[in-house]
């Protein structure tokens, strides 16, 4: 365990041997989603997977600048100055490369920057609300619309459809062990209010990432959604000096387990050149 700046506790996952490198991870992820990309890094590196705040019971979070602080804490404790940032955990790992010197370099994969409208923000109430009443399947169905989460046909269906599905999702997951430490379903869920916080929290301030000066890998696949391909290309317009790298054929889910859809052996290759000792 860490302890944040407020006192939090945040869990980290540490596996490997060598520089240290901290991975942030994304939306209804916990730290150990990217487990196998950290295996395959882990002969030159150690890797640190952190819980962002909401899994493994720690306290939810609040925006952007509480998640910025923590990933500096544990930048500070770990000794690591090298970061990976993964969607919504992308946007964390730039701020916190304004925020301050302890990171050296950084990779960002398909922050999810919402620019001019590309990101169905009009939706957060709606997820809100249903959140607040406790209807978490009817959250996951507007969260699969707002995010455009899933395959395209599955969010383009009527929500009642996708909160059917999501139903049936969270009934067999909680009769799921957590035998693997994986995080339930519910508890993403829940904890998607604060990703889409850092995603509302940030929308339309792409120009303000210009200020990044530390080296910067961009990745994202050429089969993910339009709208986060639209965001790394902005990206790469405006961070100085920073590397594009197309990932052909993968989606957003590519840096995960193979159990969560990833394709980490081939996320992986582009991680270790960049972060070559």
């Amino acid at each position: 365990m860490i302890t944040s700046t407020d006192g939090t506790a945040l869990r980290v996952h540490s596996i490997g041997a060598g520089p240290g490198l901290v991975v942030v991870h994304g939306a209804m992820q916990s730290g150990t989603s990217q487990l196998e990309l950290a295996r395959l890094l882990a002969d030159t590196r150690t890797v640190h997977l952190l819980d962002r705040r909401g899994r493994g019971g720690s306290a939810p979070a609040t925006g952007t600048a509480i998640e910025v602080e923590d990933l500096r804490a544990v930048l500070v404790a770990t000794g690591a100055h090298d970061v990976l940032g993964i969607s919504s955990g992308a946007i964390i790992a730039a701020r916190a490369a304004l925020a301050g010197g302890e990171i050296r370099r950084l990779a960002l994969f398909e922050p999810p920057l919402a620019i001019g409208g590309s990101v169905r923000l009009d939706l957060l109430p709606r997820f809100d609300a249903a959140l607040d009443a406790g209807d978490v399947p009817r959250a996951l169905a507007v969260a699969m619309r707002l995010a455009e989460m899933g395959p395209p046909w599955m969010f383009r269906l009527p929500t009642a459809l996708l909160a059917a599905a999501s139903r049936r999702m969270l009934a067999a997951d909680d009769r799921a062990t957590m035998a693997e430490g994986r995080a339930h379903v519910r508890e993403l869920a829940y904890a998607l209010r604060a990703d889409f916080a850092v995603v509302r929290e940030n929308a339309d301030r792409l120009e303000e990432l210009a200020a990044i000066d530390v080296p910067t890998l961009l990745l994202d696949g050429s089969a993910t959604r339009p709208y986060l391909r639209a965001a790394v290309v902005g990206l790469a317009r405006v961070v100085p000096g920073a590397r594009h790298v197309e990932l052909a054929g993968l989606t957003h889910s590519a840096t995960q387990d193979r159990a969560e859809r990833g394709r980490p052996e081939l996320v992986a290759p582009a991680l270790r050149e960049f972060f070559a000792v």
